[in-house]
């Protein structure tokens, strides 16, 4: 008995489907809306579910001894038409279930009504959604040869799924992208900032309930698909598959356009109004630079001739001039926390304001928020820009650990320079190890090549470990030194235990919690003694013989709790804020020197992709004709991404459809390059870079 319960799953599920259908079918024809069905269902879900759940009880046994009694039990098990339509039953039963898991989770999983709301509004994206994860499941089952087990597999698969696009939506207000999926080894550092909120409890349950099914699994009669059949649907299924996954230019893309209504300029909307899988579906890219309009050699030479009409002449100093040592020295997460409207017991970063009247100073623009430094690092080293990177495209991983591209680390060897770059951690992060001789460095040190690896905190280098191997650098070199360094003493999360003895900040808001209290504390002792450890280094560069230029900034804000949790208690701003407005994004930039820079005291706004073409003009260096083009581009708009485009004046627009004429033309120009560099056929790669011009 307990043989044939199992081998007849099945037909329980499909009574089920049938009677939930005719229930539904026939509600509807009575009361003449679906919604008022859907209404009704969710107020007496317990009733209506418990009363089709026992009425398939009662037809499931009843088949069950009807099969028994006739001797069709193993012909009926054993028949490859029952196997293969088993397959595509509990395919279509995962898929739903997965599109409800994945909406549960990206809208508000401690209010399922609001998932039901949204399935009422957009019951055709979710139904477009639940087919595509049943074409999934089917084929996983396929691949899998035995239909519970690839279902388990597939349904495994979409809660993880729906569980890191949840926590991403949390902390860096974003959602999941498929070009995030080759950063999977890097989770590790990415569980202690969630470890906070995921409940130990659930966790276990979880844990015991997938034992459970296992053990049940070995113990219960299997489902096994010959590999014939297999092999004659997922041939078709495949061709479908990809279709609807790269569905541009396919018999597919008239389906999205009907059902959809994707929105590439705003990732959050995007994500809601589709709902996240076919958000996901919608940002499938094959190339991580996003291509431009009329993308050819003819184009690409006349943006060459509008840069060169917009640029001066290039013309290096007549005399020989000594070359200073140049030091990018990106500090993790550092931001002015007293930009929040709350009362600090002490201003954590006063030398850090000393210094920025004291020498060239403005606001560092980053490109990311919350995370994501090597991005920050992409622009900067390369001059080129994430906003023309596709969503969740990373270029460290994706384009820079494969191939050698032009760089400020280049562009300063063939001045004579000594190149190297500083990661008090992995070299696997963001596949550093590679990217790095891939930009052209001399040498690389990450936490094992490093002589320093003292802490101040309870997990990362401090930032004096990482300014004591700079330094080292500097007088260990003949040759004039560029440094590309990294700290990470500030990297989240914040624990109340990250430094011994605790914050010797206090924090108080009247808005504030406790826990946003606690964490800003926290943070605010990392910057405060960020803040000495830049001091010290000022100090140490102005002892030295030898002329040195610090540029010192922020990669990004921190994250501070789920949803902008501090950021909205502190009245800084909320979600849509956080996508739409500057202040986000902004971090002190400062650049130290022991002799007179010719920069001017106050930078203003710049992104990342400006300040190798400035240090390189000011500094009076024989600069490539693209950094000459940069420095007459930051004139047109000195700081921009994605939603946020700054003019000269300071004020920001949404979209680039709203900037002047001009400032369109230029930054039109600008992603033809970047595209034919990064990811075309490098047509102009030679008149870019080429200083002998």
């Amino acid at each position: 008995m307990f043989k044939s319960v199992f081998r007849t799953i099945p037909l329980f599920i499909s009574f089920i489907i049938l009677l939930s259908f005719l229930y539904i079918v026939t509600s509807t024809a009575v009361s003449g809306d679906l919604n008022t069905v859907i209404d009704v269902i969710q107020v007496h879900t317990s009733i209506i579910g418990g009363m089709i759940f026992l009425l398939s009880l009662s037809l499931w046994a009843g088949a069950i001894y009807f099969l028994e009694k006739k001797g069709w039990m193993m012909p009926l098990y054993e028949s490859k038409i029952y196997r293969v339509l088993t397959a595509f039953l509990i395919a279509f039963l995962i898929g739903s279930i997965g599109a409800y898991v994945f909406l549960a989770y990206h809208i508000d999983i401690e209010q399922i009504g609001k998932t039901t709301e949204w399935i009422q509004e957009y019951l055709n994206r979710f139904i477009f959604t639940a087919f595509l994860l049943s074409l999934i499941t089917l084929v996983i089952i396929l691949l899998v040869g035995e239909v519970y087990m690839g279902a388990g597999v597939a349904l495994f698969t979409y809660f993880i799924l729906a569980m890191v696009n949840y926590y991403k939506q949390e902390y860096r207000n974003e959602p999941l992208f498929p070009n995030d999926f080759i950063q999977v080894g890097q989770m590790k550092d990415v569980i202690p900032l969630i470890s906070d909120s995921i409940s130990l409890p659930i966790t276990l349950g979880i844990a015991i309930a997938a034992i459970l099914a296992i053990a049940v699994w070995f113990k219960m009669p299997k489902i096994k698909l010959g590999w014939i059949s297999r092999l004659v649907i997922l041939l078709p299924l495949g061709f479908v598959l990809y279709s609807f996954l790269f569905y541009e230019d396919t018999f597919a893309e008239s389906f999205y356009e009907e059902y959809t209504s994707f929105m590439p300029w705003n990732q959050n909307n995007n994500y809601y109004y589709n709902g996240p899988v076919l958000g996901m579906v919608s940002n499938i890219k094959l190339d991580v630079v996003q291509e431009p309009d009329r993308y050819n050699e003819k184009v690409l030479e006349a943006s060459v001739v509008q840069a060169e009409e917009l640029t001066v002449e290039n013309s290096p100093a007549e005399e020989e001039t000594v070359k200073p040592n140049i030091v990018f020295l990106l500090n993790e997460t550092f931001w002015d926390p007293t930009r929040l409207d709350v009362h600090f017991s002490e201003d954590p970063m006063p030398n850090v304001r000393k210094l920025m009247d004291e020498y060239p100073s403005g606001t560092f623009f980053s490109p990311v928020f919350g995370g994501e430094t090597a991005n920050t690092e992409f622009e900067l080293l390369t001059s080129y820009s994430m906003n023309y990177i596709n969503p969740g495209g990373n270029p460290f991983n994706h384009i820079l650990a494969n191939d050698q591209y032009p760089s400020v680390v280049s562009h300063l060897n063939n001045e004579g320079y000594y190149s190297e770059a500083i990661h008090p951690n992995s070299g696997n992060l963001y596949r550093r190890q590679r990217v790095y001789p891939n930009l052209g460095f001399d040498s690389w040190k990450f936490l094992e090549d490093m002589t320093y690896t003292e802490k101040d905190n309870s997990e990362f280098v401090s930032d004096q470990s990482v300014v004591n191997e700079l330094l080292d650098t500097i007088e260990q070199q003949e040759d004039p030194s560029f440094i590309h360094a990294v700290t990470i003493a500030n990297h989240l999360p914040y624990p109340e235990d990250k430094y011994e003895g605790g914050s010797t900040i206090d924090v108080k808001g009247e808005s504030l919690s406790e826990d946003s209290e606690r964490m800003l504390e926290v943070y605010s002792e990392g910057i405060k003694r960020s803040d000495a450890t830049l001091d010290r280094l000022n100090e140490e560069i102005q002892a030295l013989d030898e002329p040195t230029l610090i540029v010192f900034y922020g990669d990004h804000l921190p994250s501070l709790g789920s949803n902008l949790k501090a950021y909205r208690e502190a009245g800084f701003g909320t979600e849509e804020d956080q996508q739409t407005k500057a202040e986000f994004y902004e971090t002190p930039l400062l650049v130290l020197s022991n002799f007179d820079t010719g920069l001017d005291e106050d930078l203003g706004t710049l992104s990342p992709i400006y300040l190798a073409p400035m240090i390189s003009e000011a500094l009076g260096l024989d600069s490539p004709p693209f950094y000459d083009f940069m420095n007459e581009m930051k004139e047109e708009i000195p700081a921009f991404r994605n939603r946020i485009y700054m003019e000269d004046e300071g004020q920001t627009v949404e979209s680039s459809d709203q900037l002047p004429s001009s400032t369109q033309a230029v930054l039109s120009d600008y992603h033809q390059f970047q595209f034919d560099v990064l990811s075309g056929k490098q047509h102009v790669i030679d008149q870019l870079y080429n200083t002998q011009q």
